[in-house]
């Protein structure tokens, strides 16, 4: 019962991998939602243009669409990333993702401090 139980929170996964989520994992996700507001937020008040072909088409087609796609896109490389956390590759692409998420979001912080000043639209 205990094994089972031991299994059933770690989750077996592929190939004897398991899930596990790292802080910097939970930053990422964290990151990648505000870089997908901020950029939702600078489309709506039309002071930039998605230049992905993937996520332009999404906002197209809806604001909701395009967060959908957004976090479900990072969150499934996140995932298959988690499950192999064990090779030394996927925990730094984790924590490299996060950091370039981190660089975006300052960038955005910094355009909106810009567009502030100027007085936004």
């Amino acid at each position: 019962m205990r094994v089972a139980a031991t299994q059933a929170t770690h989750g077996a996964g592929i190939d004897g991998a398991s899930f596990h989520i790292t802080p910097a994992a939970v930053l990422l996700l964290v990151l990648n939602l505000l870089d997908g507001l901020f950029t939702l937020t600078f489309l709506q008040l039309d002071v930039a243009e998605e230049l992905n072909p993937l996520m332009r088409v999404a906002y197209e087609h809806s604001p909701l669409a395009f967060m959908a796609v957004k976090v479900t896109i990072v969150s499934l490389g996140l995932t298959l990333l988690c499950l192999h956390r064990s090779l030394r590759i996927s925990q730094r692409a984790i924590q490299a993702g996060a950091a370039l998420y981190c660089v975006i979001d300052v960038y955005h912080l910094a355009f909106l401090a810009h567009l502030c000043q100027r007085g936004i639209g």
